[in-house]
């Protein structure tokens, strides 16, 4: 990937507003790739936008498969912007963005 994309990827994140979400494919669909290749890119790049405000699609802070303790973090911010979680562990669905 290069900067342009890396450029590209940041900016769609940072349509993400403070307390809400957005999945991994909608971040995707807006850069005309997979939910898949957006993580990875995400894996890379996402030190640098709001990386914690992407989730997976059905709420999961998909980031613990990576590093448990990156999960926390990740939750303790979502949760520091208002973001709530059901007992399951899940971002609660009224927390994802309409659209991107």
């Amino acid at each position: 990937m290069g900067l342009d994309r890396a450029a590209e990827l940041m900016a769609v994140c940072e349509r993400i507003p403070a307390g809400r979400v957005a999945s991994y494919g909608m971040v995707g669909a807006e850069m005309g790739v997979s939910g898949l290749v957006a993580g990875k890119w995400l894996d890379r790049w996402g030190e640098q936008t709001c990386w914690w405000r992407v989730v997976g699609a059905k709420g999961y802070l998909l980031v613990a498969r990576r590093d448990a303790g990156l999960a926390v973090v990740q939750r303790s911010m979502l949760e520091g912007e208002g973001v709530e979680f059901d007992e399951m562990g899940r971002v609660r669905g009224e927390y994802f963005v309409e659209g991107l």
